[in-house]
């Protein structure tokens, strides 16, 4: 279905601005397609509504062109690639690899707007001009072919199918493959069987393979996805793309599996009179660490009996800033970590917000006291709305996904279980990568400060 610039625009703000869901939209539409749907809403996010101005002359550079084709070439998906050129469909990069695939670099050319309807003559002597062009241009890939194939036609036997091969993909990136292919005398079958074959031999990932390896399984344990593997190896220099490192895992069977959901801790009572106002109101945006924390608890359960884990999490660097387990959730434990949050922080918590449940122990008057002597300005979320404190629940839904599904079993009792926090923390705080920053918490909070 072929819909309009101005109705692509007029789709993004039914999804962005008057939130509705894709498949409403798609059917608002005549069923648009909602994988397109959601590229030229990500299209819009991006670049804004400026990139759908019919009016804008549309100039794209033969260097431009290289760039975006050696990206997906390199592993990147043709969508990403075209998202970040801010093309309005992303067969246009399609276009330019297929012809970049067929006929070579030489064959990459700039593209400008059309500049009018053209004169016989002028139209005449411009396929004259072209057809000398190509001309000049099959001669020039005529004597590189001869000069690099001289050697080998002092062989008896002459030069196989697969040197010829061999010589037409070194000559590629200066002339067009049907050029060099005619010269060479040679089917685009044949050349292109020689060549397949020569990839399956040549794994040029294997060393990346063998690190994705080391990243997954020994520096974090099976707890990462894709993405955070991906910014390890830009960190180490290694050249490829997102979707390439996907592939890579999912053929490894690195990818994880989806979990059920577990049964939240509640440790409300009711309205104590204690309750604060929820001064946060779902803003978690910050502009560098301790401005913004949370905190709540939650429940693992063994054979010997629940466990209980109450930390404090930096909204800005993800920084597990303080914690305390045990089991139970009683009212010293959560003293105990304010205490701590005073010893490695010190001053620096001073004016920071924090938000929490109306969980008893945040309506507790020795937790508020606290918060006062540390200058913490305390924030409680609304009853039942734990979107309130999302970061913090996001905190405790990663955890238990990288340290708990499908170990359950492995913690005998619970001082095995606190003895695997200790180090999960210790591994969240020091090695595991925010993707956002792509550092870690701590190395994060070390750089801004």
């Amino acid at each position: 279905m072929k819909i309009t610039l101005k109705e692509k625009i007029e789709m993004c703000e039914e999804h962005i601005l008057k939130g509705k869901s894709l498949s409403h939209v798609s059917e608002m539409y005549d069923g648009y397609d909602i994988g397109n749907l959601k590229y030229i809403i990500n299209l819009y996010k991006k670049h804004g509504k400026k990139v759908f101005d019919h009016n804008k002359i549309k100039t794209y550079k033969r260097d431009t062109k290289l760039l975006a084709i050696a990206r997906v070439e390199n592993g990147e998906s043709i969508r990403s690639v075209a998202l970040d050129l801010g093309l309005t469909d992303p067969t246009i990069l399609g276009d330019w690899l297929k012809l970049y695939r067929t006929k070579g670099e030489a064959a990459v050319k700039d593209t400008y707007s059309r500049k009018g309807y053209l004169t016989k003559d002028k139209r005449a002597k411009a396929i004259v001009d072209q057809t000398l062009l190509e001309e000049n241009e099959r001669l020039k890939a005529e004597i590189e072919y001869l000069k690099k194939s001289r050697s080998l036609t002092k062989k008896l036997e002459g030069v196989t199918s697969k040197e010829k091969a061999e010589i037409v993909t070194s000559l590629r990136t200066k002339f067009k493959l049907s050029d060099l292919l005619e010269v060479a005398q040679m089917a685009s079958s044949v050349y292109y069987y020689h060549t397949s074959e020569y990839k399956k031999k040549a794994n040029k990932y294997k060393d990346i393979e063998k690190e994705i390896d080391y990243l997954y399984l020994k520096k974090h344990k099976k707890r990462i996805g894709y993405h955070r593997v991906y910014i390890e190896l830009k960190k180490m220099n290694y050249v490829i793309g997102k979707n390439k490192v996907l592939e890579i895992m999912r053929h490894k069977g690195y990818t994880k599996k989806k979990v059920k959901k577990w049964r939240k801790y509640n440790s409300y009572a009711g309205d104590l009179g204690f309750t604060k106002p929820n001064q946060m109101n779902q803003d978690f945006s910050t502009l560098k660490p301790y401005q913004k924390a949370g905190t709540d608890i939650t429940m693992f359960r063994t054979e010997r009996g629940p466990v209980y884990l109450s930390p404090i999490i930096d909204f800005d660097s993800r920084e597990v800033l303080s914690y305390v387990a045990g089991t139970n959730a009683k009212m010293d434990k959560i003293t105990k970590m304010l205490e701590l949050l005073k010893k490695h922080h010190s001053n620096r918590v001073k004016g920071m917000m924090i938000q929490s449940d109306q969980g008893i122990q945040y309506q507790n008057s020795r937790y508020q006291t606290k918060l006062e002597e540390l200058g913490i300005i305390q924030s409680m979320s609304r009853k039942g709305n734990c979107l309130d404190n999302s970061p913090t629940e996001n905190f405790f839904g990663r955890m238990k996904v990288e340290m708990w599904y499908g170990h359950e079993k492995e913690y005998k009792s619970p001082k095995a279980l606190i003895k695997a926090y200790d180090e999960y923390i210790n591994y969240y705080n020091n090695t595991r990568l925010v993707t956002k920053h792509k550092m870690s918490p701590i190395e994060y909070r070390n750089y801004m400060i």
